[in-house]
C-alpha cells in the first residue's frame, strides 16, 4: 500500500474542479477503495489528465468508475455530478455504443475513431452526436489492465457542417443538371473547369478535360465574339450574345449565350459563368415566318402541345406561327392577332399576373422563362413551360417579341425516385418504369436520398425492400417525416407477409407491392399515389412560415419585394431605389430562390400570407 500522508501529489491539490471532487469524493464505499490505496498507475494517469487542457477522462475497476478533468464537462452537461459514478450510469443512452470499445480495450487493444456517431443527452435532450477519440489501456503496478484512458474531442458541429455543405452542393448539382440551359464555368481564357449534364450531353463529351469554350463554337462566330468578350472584359458589363454551337452530332444550333465575369479578392477578372437557350426552333420558325414555309416548321408544330407565337410590341397583339395549335390555345384559326391581355385570360388566374409581366420584360430586352398553369375544358390542371425573347428590328430596338409555349404536365406529376440498394435489381426496375413513360431518378442508399430530399420536385418515393425489413421500416419512418411532400409506396417479396404490409401501411405507405407482380403493378400504384396525394398546411402554419422565410431578406430585397406587392415594374421599383432594372432583376430572382418560389403569383401569395404591404409607389 502507498503511503501518501508526506506526499504532495498534483491528484491531491490541482485540477481544478475535478481535482477537488475527486479528493471530496467517498471512494472508501466504491469497490475501488480509498485513494491511500490506490495502484500508483491510477494515480499517473490522473496526474496526466488534470494537468491538461485537452478533454480526457479516465475508467477504473470493474464497475468502470468515472474520473475526467474539465475541459471534459462539455460531455456531461446537465447530467450532474458524475465523477465516480459508473460509466453506464453516466451514460446509458450511449452505452450500447460505448460497451464494446471499452471491452475491446480492457482486452488489451487501443482504439482509434473519427467522426464516430454516439447518442447523448445533454439537459435531458437526446441528440446525435460525433466524436474523434482513442481509447487506451492503464496497467495496474502488477502489468494487468485497471482502466481505460479516454483523449476525446466533439467533432458535431464540424461534421453537420460538412454533412450540410454536402447535401447544399448535391442540390446545386442536382438543380444545375435538370436546369433548361447549358451552363458552364471557365477560366479567363476559356478554358472549361465545369460543365453541367445537359451541356456535356448536347456536346457529347464526358467531362470538360482539354474542353476550350471555342471549340464547339461555328468559326464565323468565333471574331465578333472574342470581340465582344473583350470589350465586355474592359467594361466589366456582362456579355450576352446569339451564337451557334455545336453539338455531339456535329450539327449547329442557335443559342442565347449571356456569361458574367468572376472576380477574385482583388477584383481581377479570373474568368466566366456562363449560360445559353436553345432558340434555334425560333430562329427557324421566324425564317420561315417571313418567308418560305418549310417541312421542319410543319414538323414541329404538328402537336397543340407545343405553341409557337410571335408578338408585336408597339400593338401589344400575339399570333400563332403553328396553325394546328391556334383553336387550343385560344387564338383565332385564321391567324388574326388577338391582345396579349386578351389572349392570357384562358390562363390561371393566379398565373395571368406574370403572363403580363412577362411582355413587358422581353420588350424590355429580357430573354425571360416562366411556368404557368391553365385549366382545361375538362377541369383538369396542366402545366406549361414558356420561353419568350426579344427580336430587334434593324434599328436595335425590339419590334417583337417571339416564343414558345411546351406542355411539361407529364414531367411534374410522373417523376419517381427510386431508393433501392440492390443496383442490378435498381437498374432493371428504373428501366422497366422508364418505358412506361416515368422519368426515374434512383438513388443506392437512403443517406443519398436524405442529403437531397428537401429539394426534390415533387412525384413520388419507391421503396424497395431487399430481405433486410428492419432497414425497411427505418428508411419508412425517415420517409414518413416527409410524406406532406413526397408519396411514398414499399416494392417487394411480400407475398405471405400480411403482417409487415399492415406495418408499412401504418407508417404512412401509400400502397405496399408484390415485386413479381412486375412494372405494370408498379406503375399503377404510383398513378395512384399521385392522385391522391394532396400536400397541405393550415393557414397559421403557412403564415408562420411565410412570415420566417420574408424575415431572412436582406434589406434589398425585402425592399423590392415590397415594390413588386405594389403592383411596380422592374423599371418602377428601379427608379424608386435608384438601382439599374438589371440590378432589380438580380434581386428579384435571388428572393424568389431564398423563399423558393418559382411564379410571381406564388410570391405575392406568400407576400400576403407574411403581411408584407407595398413600400413602393406606382409611377
Amino acid at each position: 500500500m502507498l503511503d501518501f500522508a508526506h506526499v504532495d501529489s498534483p491528484i491531491l491539490s490541482g485540477g481544478g474542479r475535478a481535482g477537488e471532487r475527486i479528493r471530496s469524493f467517498p471512494w472508501r464505499e466504491t469497490p475501488i477503495g480509498p485513494i491511500e490505496s490506490w495502484d500508483r498507475e491510477l494515480i499517473s494517469a490522473l496526474n496526466l489528465i488534470m494537468t491538461t487542457r485537452f478533454p480526457m477522462f479516465l475508467t477504473w475497476g470493474p464497475e468502470h468508475q468515472l474520473f475526467h478533468n474539465d475541459a471534459y464537462e462539455p460531455a456531461i452537461t446537465g447530467k450532474g455530478d458524475c465523477i465516480g459514478r459508473p460509466l453506464r450510469m453516466v451514460f446509458p443512452e450511449a452505452w450500447l455504443s460505448v460497451a464494446p470499445l471499452l471491452a475491446r480495450t480492457l482486452a488489451g487493444e487501443a482504439t482509434y475513431f473519427e467522426d464516430y456517431q454516439i447518442p447523448l443527452a445533454r439537459n435531458a435532450v437526446l441528440s446525435p452526436t460525433w466524436w474523434s477519440f482513442s481509447y487506451s489501456p492503464v496497467r495496474k503496478a502488477d502489468g494487468e489492465i485497471g482502466g481505460v484512458l479516454g483523449v476525446v474531442y466533439e467533432t458535431t458541429r464540424r461534421f453537420l457542417a460538412e454533412q450540410a455543405l454536402r447535401s447544399s452542393e448535391s442540390a446545386l448539382i442536382a438543380v444545375t443538371d435538370m436546369a433548361p440551359s447549358l451552363l458552364w464555368r471557365c477560366d479567363s481564357n476559356g478554358r472549361m473547369t465545369w460543365a453541367n449534364q445537359r451541356l456535356l450531353e448536347y456536346i457529347g463529351r464526358e467531362g470538360v478535360s482539354d474542353l476550350d469554350w471555342d471549340d464547339n463554337l461555328h468559326p464565323d462566330n468565333v471574331p465578333d465574339i472574342c470581340r465582344q468578350l473583350n470589350q465586355c472584359q474592359l467594361s466589366g458589363h456582362a456579355f450576352e450574345s446569339q451564337q451557334r454551337i455545336k453539338g455531339g452530332d456535329g450539327e449547329y444550333r442557335w443559342f442565347i449565350v449571356r456569361s458574367q465575369q468572376v472576380l477574385n479578392s482583388d477584383g481581377a477578372s479570373v474568368g466566366w459563368c456562363g449560360s445559353a437557350i436553345d432558340i434555334d426552333d425560333w430562329k427557324t420558325a421566324l425564317h420561315d415566318r417571313l418567308g418560305d414555309r418549310t417541312d421542319l416548321m410543319r414538323q414541329f408544330s404538328a402537336s397543340d402541345a407545343t405553341l409557337m407565337w410571335v408578338a408585336d410590341v408597339r400593338s401589344r397583339e400575339v399570333e400563332a406561327l403553328n396553325p394546328e395549335a391556334r383553336a387550343a390555345w385560344a387564338l383565332p384559326v385564321d391567324g388574326k392577332p388577338v391582345p396579349w391581355s386578351e389572349w392570357i385570360s384562358v390562363m390561371h388566374p393566379d398565373d395571368q399576373p406574370q403572363m403580363a409581366m412577362l411582355f413587358d420584360r422581353v420588350a424590355d430586352g429580357e430573354v425571360t422563362q416562366i411556368k404557368f398553369r391553365r385549366v382545361t375544358e375538362d377541369g383538369g390542371l396542366r402545366r406549361f413551360h414558356a420561353t419568350a425573347f426579344p427580336i430587334p428590328g434593324n434599328d436595335g430596338a425590339v419590334r417583337r417579341i417571339g416564343g414558345m409555349v411546351v406542355d411539361v404536365t407529364r414531367n411534374v406529376d410522373q417523376r419517381i425516385y427510386l431508393i433501392d440498394t440492390d443496383t442490378r435489381r435498381q437498374n432493371a426496375l428504373s428501366h422497366a418504369l422508364t418505358r412506361l413513360g416515368m422519368r426515374v431518378r434512383a438513388f443506392d442508399d437512403t443517406a443519398s436520398f436524405e442529403r437531397v430530399s428537401t429539394d426534390l420536385l415533387p412525384g413520388c418515393v419507391i421503396l424497395a425492400e431487399r430481405s433486410d425489413f428492419d432497414q425497411t421500416l427505418h428508411t419508412a419512418g425517415v420517409l414518413t417525416l416527409n410524406r406532406d411532400r413526397l408519396p411514398w409506396i414499399v416494392v417487394g417479396a411480400f407475398d405471405r407477409r400480411l403482417d409487415d404490409v399492415v406495418r408499412l401501411m401504418k407508417l404512412g405507405a401509400a400502397d405496399v407491392v408484390i415485386e413479381s407482380r412486375g412494372p405494370d403493378a408498379i406503375s399503377a400504384a404510383v398513378v395512384s399515389a399521385l392522385s391522391i396525394h394532396r400536400p397541405a398546411a393550415g393557414p397559421a402554419r403557412q403564415e408562420n412560415d411565410a412570415r420566417r422565410r420574408i424575415a431572412e431578406l436582406s434589406r434589398r430585397e425585402r425592399e423590392v419585394l415590397e415594390g413588386l406587392v405594389a403592383g411596380c415594374t422592374n423599371k418602377t421599383i428601379a427608379l424608386q431605389l435608384q438601382l439599374s432594372p438589371r440590378t432589380v432583376e438580380t434581386h428579384r430572382a435571388h428572393l424568389m430562390d431564398r423563399l423558393g418560389v418559382n411564379t410571381l403569383a406564388d410570391l405575392l401569395k406568400l407576400a400576403s400570407d407574411a403581411g408584407v404591404e407595398g413600400g413602393v409607389k406606382k409611377a
